[in-house]
């Protein structure tokens, strides 16, 4: 009974320090309000690659973003099954 009770009270101590070292994380609806900086809803390739750019540096993802940014570009679907309506 005495360990137990020995045992707790040398837990105490780094179950309150571990507690105090969370770092608050911003969620990802804050991330994407972050992002829309034109405030209309939407997110688009050009303002997620700003976000990243302005947290990790210019040229981040460079390739990746660059092809995201050609993506959102095109005017139609790729997919066999879909139809132009233009």
């Amino acid at each position: 009974m005495d360990s137990r009770i020995l045992l707790l009270i040398m837990l105490l101590p780094a179950v309150a320090l571990a507690e105090e070292q969370v770092v608050p994380v911003a969620s990802v609806e804050d991330n994407i309000r972050a992002m829309d900086t034109n405030r209309d809803g939407m997110v688009t390739a050009t303002e997620i690659r700003a976000f990243l750019e302005a947290k990790n540096g210019k040229g981040y993802k460079h390739d990746l973003l660059d092809e995201m940014e050609a993506k959102a570009g095109a005017k139609s679907c790729a997919s066999p099954f879909s139809r132009s309506f233009y």
